[in-house]
């Protein structure tokens, strides 16, 4: 039982991260309709931009976070301005090769700097432990930050789409584009702003997930495959589907951890996706 206990809440900590990643992919696909299958490998670069910023400068990563905002940022909007505007009006394939095709590049670029060793970033908190009900669960401090800060910016992102002009742009562009330059949105601007803010989002899961993670310069493609789970699980565009779909992999992941020996515990989450698809195909909150 504190087996159960201890993987559920490892699970849902973790799987709010996996959250947060999809949502930067979810909104860049609600206003452009394209798959980042660089997704992973841009939060791998995020992380390697921090391990630089403690090699030169000493800095923790939840500082480094102030430096890389602005980096990812800037790499998230000249993605778009770069290279998917230039083929948003060719066939859907084509963003598909790009995307693939700049995973490689990043992957062979950071294996070149950095080398194929396992790497890590440390931080002050990747030792930290939070001990509940007299010592039966054990939950890392770093965890705990990563699920808070996810929420939190759920929230915000929530209250964006929402109660803000760009929020309503961004819906507006994600529901009708034809519509919206009708009614005078400058979709260019909208676009390149959604890919700035998707790539801020990974500059801030890439620290989430630092404390403690093992750094592989071909560890991208399994991020991607997760996020795209987690994205198609939440229905592309619905946000708090996204969220729930983070969490429920995470969930099988750490289930599959504790319950499945070996590797087999590696293609539980896959299984799972796999029914999920095929009962729930429009996601998990769809009506349809």
């Amino acid at each position: 039982m504190d087996m159960l206990a201890q993987g559920l809440i490892q699970g849902v900590l973790v799987g709010s991260t996996y959250g947060l990643i999809a949502l930067g992919m979810g909104l860049i696909y609600s206003v452009s309709g394209v798959v980042n299958f660089a997704q992973g490998d841009m939060l791998i670069v995020a992380l390697y931009v921090a391990l630089s910023l403690f090699a030169a400068f000493r800095f923790d990563p939840y500082v480094s976070v102030v430096v890389m905002l602005p980096i990812m940022a800037i790499a998230g909007a000249l993605l778009y301005l770069l290279l998917i505007r230039r083929i948003m009006t060719g066939h859907a394939f084509m963003a598909v090769q790009m995307t693939l095709a700049l995973s490689f590049v990043l992957e062979s670029s950071l294996l070149m700097i950095y080398g194929g060793d396992l790497q890590h970033v440390p931080s002050a908190y990747e030792a930290s432990l939070l001990i509940l009900g007299n010592g039966l669960l054990v939950v890392r401090t770093s965890l705990v930050i990563a699920f808070a800060v996810s929420c939190l910016l759920s929230m915000l992102l929530y209250w964006m789409l929402n109660r803000t002009d760009l929020g309503r742009e961004i819906r507006a562009v994600n529901q009708n584009m034809k519509a919206a330059v009708l009614m005078g949105i400058d979709v260019e601007r909208v676009r390149t702003l959604t890919f700035a803010a998707g790539g801020a989002l990974l500059a801030i899961a890439a620290v989430l997930l630092s404390p403690g993670l093992s750094l592989s310069p071909t560890a991208g493609l399994q991020y991607t495959m997760l996020t795209i789970m987690v994205l198609v699980l939440g229905g592309m565009t619905n946000f708090f589907g996204i969220l729930l779909g983070g969490v429920i992999i995470g969930v099988v992941e750490a289930m599959g951890g504790i319950y499945v020996s070996g590797t087999a515990g590696l293609i539980v989450p896959y299984a799972i996706f796999a029914i999920f698809l095929l009962l729930r195909p429009h996601g998990l909150l769809s009506r349809r």
